[in-house]
């Protein structure tokens, strides 16, 4: 019964492997598709390159140290909001990483990494920077053509001439872009993967007033943890979607932003199931004690 239940396990874990990765494989294929209908650069810059590697190892430092700092357990005795980031983390892991291969894992991390980059960086943010350039100097156009008629500028090289040619949104055309493409990160997981309420709760029949009290309070407790968690799993998403826009600004090379996606979720995933494995494992040693403990003294 054991054998059969560790094998459907294991299936159930490789297919959702699978139709995982091929949620990111059509994430990048969604991207090439945008590209190649914009004319846009569809592989985002993408060179082979050290220095790219390099810069996306240094890159994943800041966010990997920041997130591991928030994890550790004395962080999370102290503050609920820490307590509600471990939690989002500890919900994905159990329901879906835990008891997977080294290889499926290693699979699935470099699926979102490309996948996420290709569809996010090189296209979302691609065609949003792109259109928001236009859309700065068209503005700068109109504005110039609207004083070059009045008598509001007389100088054709003053105000005028400036706003026709740089006008003040386009130097920041780029970041712009960066946050409405991490802003539409963070909305799109908050409507895929935010926890649902559910449509009843099943709870003991308590005749006492101070039980009745203390349920409530445990309800709203964890009802509380619960929209923390709402708020906290997108959020995540959404700043680590704003910090790699920044980073392919700066490199203007996908492979850094792929580089570091996929080091911070190897280490911050794999950190997290070492840490659930060393828990059971010592709940485990907990229960074998006891147990050995309870049989010496029936001998007794």
């Amino acid at each position: 019964m054991q054998i059969v239940y560790t094998c459907c396990h294991f299936l159930i874990k490789l297919l959702s492997g699978v139709v995982r990765s091929g949620v990111y494989g059509a994430m990048a294929l969604a991207g090439n598709f945008i590209c190649s209908i914009t004319g846009i650069d569809s592989m985002g810059g993408f060179h082979p390159s050290l220095d790219a590697i390099l810069e996306g190892l240094g890159y994943a430092a800041p966010p990997i140290m920041a997130l591991l700092f928030i994890l550790d357990d004395e962080v999370v005795k102290l503050s609920p909001h820490a307590r509600a980031i471990r939690d989002v983390e500890d919900e994905e892991l159990r329901s879906f990483f835990y008891g997977m291969s080294p290889w499926q894992f290693i699979l699935i991390v470099a699926a979102s990494s490309v996948g996420e980059e290709l569809f996010y960086r090189a296209a979302v943010q691609a065609l949003l920077n792109r259109d928001l350039f236009i859309f700065g100097f068209c503005q700068g156009a109109l504005a110039d053509i609207f004083l070059r008629g009045t008598n509001l500028v007389t100088d054709a090289r003053g105000m005028a001439s400036l706003t026709g040619v740089l006008p003040p949104f386009v130097p920041f055309a780029q970041a712009f872009a960066a946050v409405i493409t991490a802003a539409i990160t963070g909305s799109l997981y908050f409507v895929a993967a935010s926890p649902k309420d559910p449509t009843y709760v099943v709870a003991p029949v308590l005749r006492s007033r101070s039980g009745r009290d203390d349920l409530k309070k445990l309800f709203a407790a964890w009802y509380e943890r619960r929209q923390m968690k709402k708020i906290y799993s997108p959020l995540l998403e959404g700043l680590l979607a704003l910090y790699l826009g920044f980073e392919w600004i700066q490199t203007n090379n996908i492979l850094a932003p792929i580089t570091t996606h996929g080091i911070y979720s190897a280490v911050i995933l794999g950190h997290g199931l070492w840490k659930i494995h060393d828990h059971r494992r010592r709940l485990h040693q907990r229960i074998q004690q006891l147990k050995s403990e309870g049989k010496d003294s029936n001998k007794l």
